[in-house]
């Protein structure tokens, strides 16, 4: 046998975040950083609420109509509906279907009709090196009304409980102030009550400071970016 190496016994220390981590799965962790494995096989579970967040943010993505037949069943075909039987993707179907006519109401009321947008991103991926790991995620949508932007993440909870996600929104916030250089206002939209919950900058600041007071070596040289 060869001799072995003379780094074999280092031993790398361990840090609080895996090198690439997302904000969903530090909250499922209620705090505690969870396995990159672990938190990406949690993610893609094939359990209701997951293929219902999954089948309602791909037809808001692209304005897909809840009135179009043809469009509402052929969204079964994503594979997130396929683990179910056919009396269970009915459910699914239509629950999808309530929650994007929920949406269409709330056009033009609560949340800016999509003719008056001048810019309007959906699905936009970013990392933002922070807090010595790289934060990834998605974000819902990201538009522009005028001079004013809008950060806006989508929910079908049941229960509106906006504290859960304030530093999701927060490294979302983040991640376009640093990269685009513009604040835009990043808000909750809870489709099942059709209600927007927006958070202010210093709770989002706040968020991010609570963070990065945690153990742990920040992130140098590395700049945000949206994807």
């Amino acid at each position: 046998p060869q001799p072995p190496a003379p780094y074999a016994e280092h031993l790398i220390p361990s840090k609080r975040f895996p090198p690439v981590f997302s904000p969903s799965a530090y909250r499922k962790g209620e705090g505690e950083p969870l396995a990159l494995s672990q938190a990406l096989e949690a993610e893609t579970l094939p359990e209701y609420p997951r293929a219902l967040g999954t089948l309602v943010h791909y037809a808001l993505a692209r304005n897909l109509d809840p009135g179009d037949e043809g469009a509402m069943r052929a969204l079964l075909l994503q594979e997130v509906a396929f683990p179910f039987p056919e009396e269970e993707q009915k459910r699914l179907l239509a629950e999808v279907r309530l929650l994007l006519w929920n949406h269409r109401r709330m056009l033009g009321e609560v949340l800016p009709a999509l003719e008056n947008r001048e810019e309007d991103h959906a699905e936009l991926p970013l990392v933002l090196p922070l807090a010595g790991t790289v934060w990834y995620g998605v974000l819902d949508r990201l538009y522009r009304v005028g001079d004013r932007w809008y950060l806006e993440d989508y929910k079908t909870d049941q229960r509106m409980a906006p504290e859960h996600y304030r530093l999701q929104l927060a490294l979302y916030w983040e991640a376009v102030r640093r990269a685009w250089g513009v604040e835009a206002e990043a808000r909750l939209v809870y489709l099942r009550h059709e209600r927007v919950h927006a958070f202010s900058p210093e709770e989002l600041q706040e968020a991010l400071r609570e963070l990065e007071k945690a153990p742990g070596i920040l992130s140098q040289g590395l700049e945000p970016d949206l994807l």
